[in-house]
C-alpha cells in the first residue's frame, strides 16, 4: 500500500486531488464525532437530532442536476478549490446555531457545499485519468476513506482536551486551507469545454451505473448507520467490542481502495465490479448469522466487496462519449445521496416492523439486483 501511496503522490496534480479528497473527510469525520455535544448543547431529543441530520443530504442532493453546470462554467480546477474552501468554512457554522432551526439551516448549507466539493473532486481526479491516461480515482476513494478514520480520532482527541466544537472546526479548517492553497493551481481544467446544451436525459448507460451506485451506497450507508446497533442489540455484544463491526468495514474498505486501480488495470473495470459485487453477497450473507464474530467477519468482507465499485462506477461514466464527465459524475452521485438518504431510513423501518437482521436481508437483495445490473448492462 506505501508503494501505491508513494507513486500516486508522485504527480502534482494527483497530490492535490488525493488531498481535497481526504481533507473533505478529515473535517467532516472530525464534525461527526462532535453531534452528540450539539444535541446536548440544543436540548435536542433524538428525533429532533435526526431531522436536522435529514438536511445534510438534502442539500447535497438539491442542486445536484446544477452542479454539472457549475463545473462547465468554472472549469474543475477553480469549482474544485473553492467548494472545499467553502466548504471548510460553512462547516464552523453548526457549532454556532442558538436552535433547532438555525441547525438545519446550516447542515443544509454544509450539504450544498458538501455535495459540489464530491462531485468537483471526482471530476477533478476523471479528467486526471482522461488526459494523463493514469488510473487514480479508487486510491483517492483510499485517501478520503483514510481521511474519515482520522477525522474521527482528531475529534476525540479534541474531545478528550475539551476543546469546543466551533474552535475545533475552525483550528482544522484554518490548517487545511492553508495546506492545500500553495497546490491548487496543480488542478487540471479540460482543455476544450463544449457549451452546455440545457437538459439532457442521461444515456441509458449511466442510468444503470446510478442504479448500481444507489444499491450500493444504500448498502454502504445502512452498514454505517446500523452495524453497531445490530452487534449490541440484537447479538448482544458488549458495547466496547459492539462497533469492531462497523471498524472492520472501513478498514477493509481503506485498504482495498488503494489497491483499486492497479487490480482495474489487471482485471478491468466490469470483472472487478462483478467481483466486488459478489464478494458483498458473501459478506452481506454471513451477517445473518447468529455469532458476533462471524458477523464482524461479515461486515469487513463486504467493506472488501463494496470499496471499489463506487470509484470504478464514476471512472466508467466520465469516459463514455459524447458526455461531459461532470455531468455523468453528478447522475451518479446524485443517485448515491439518494441511496445514503433512504437507505437508513428504510432499514428502521423494516427493523421497527420484521426485526433489524430483515433489514440486513433488504441489503442483501438490493445486492443481488445491482449483481444482476452489472452481469447484463456494466461495460
Amino acid at each position: 500500500m506505501i508503494k501505491i501511496i508513494k507513486h500516486l503522490l508522485a504527480h502534482r496534480e494527483n497530490k492535490i486531488t488525493a488531498f481535497v479528497f481526504m481533507a473533505l473527510a478529515i473535517s467532516f469525520g472530525a464534525f461527526i464525532t462532535r453531534l452528540p455535544d450539539i444535541k446536548d448543547r440544543l436540548d435536542l431529543s433524538e428525533s429532533e437530532l435526526g431531522a436536522a441530520l435529514f438536511f445534510l443530504p438534502l442539500g447535497a442532493a438539491t442542486l445536484l442536476p446544477f452542479y454539472s453546470k457549475i463545473i462547465a462554467r468554472f472549469g474543475e480546477r477553480k469549482t474544485t478549490s473553492g467548494a472545499i474552501i467553502g466548504f471548510l468554512i460553512v462547516i464552523i457554522l453548526p457549532g454556532l446555531t442558538a436552535n433547532l432551526y438555525w441547525l438545519m439551516a446550516s447542515l443544509y448549507l454544509l450539504g450544498l457545499a458538501m455535495g459540489l466539493t464530491d462531485v468537483a473532486m471526482n471530476a477533478e481526479a476523471a479528467e486526471i485519468e482522461r488526459a494523463k491516461s493514469r488510473s487514480i480515482m479508487s486510491a483517492c476513494h483510499g485517501f478520503f476513506s483514510l481521511g474519515g478514520m482520522f477525522g474521527a480520532l482528531l475529534g476525540a482527541l479534541f474531545i478528550f482536551l475539551e476543546v469546543g466544537l466551533t474552535l475545533q472546526m475552525s483550528i482544522l479548517a484554518l490548517i487545511l486551507i492553508l495546506f492545500l492553497l500553495p497546490s491548487f493551481k496543480h488542478l487540471i481544467d479540460v482543455a476544450v469545454r463544449e457549451p452546455h446544451k440545457g437538459f439532457q436525459f442521461p444515456p441509458m448507460k449511466v442510468i444503470v451505473y446510478a442504479a448500481i451506485g444507489l444499491c450500493v451506497m444504500m448498502s454502504e450507508g445502512g452498514i454505517t448507520d446500523w452495524s453497531t446497533i445490530y452487534l449490541r442489540d440484537n447479538l448482544n455484544l458488549s458495547a466496547e467490542f459492539a462497533g469492531f463491526g462497523f471498524a472492520g468495514f472501513s478498514l477493509a474498505t481503506a485498504l482495498m481502495r488503494f489497491k483499486g486501480d492497479e487490480l482495474q488495470g489487471k482485471l478491468g473495470g466490469r470483472f472487478l465490479v462483478i467481483l466486488g459485487l459478489v464478494i458483498g453477497i458473501i459478506g452481506l450473507t454471513l451477517t445473518l448469522f447468529d455469532n458476533s464474530v462471524i458477523v464482524i467477519i461479515g461486515f469487513s468482507v463486504s467493506g472488501l466487496g463494496f470499496s471499489v465499485i463506487v470509484p470504478i462506477l464514476y471512472s466508467a461514466t466520465a469516459k463514455i462519449e459524447g458526455l461531459n464527465p461532470s455531468s455523468g459524475i453528478a447522475t451518479v452521485a446524485s443517485s448515491g445521496y439518494i441511496g445514503m438518504l433512504i437507505g437508513p431510513v428504510i432499514i428502521g423501518f423494516i427493523a421497527e416492523e420484521y426485526g433489524l437482521n430483515n433489514g440486513f436481508v433488504f441489503l442483501l437483495g438490493l445486492t443481488i439486483l445491482a449483481l444482476a445490473l452489472s452481469l447484463k448492462s456494466f461495460r
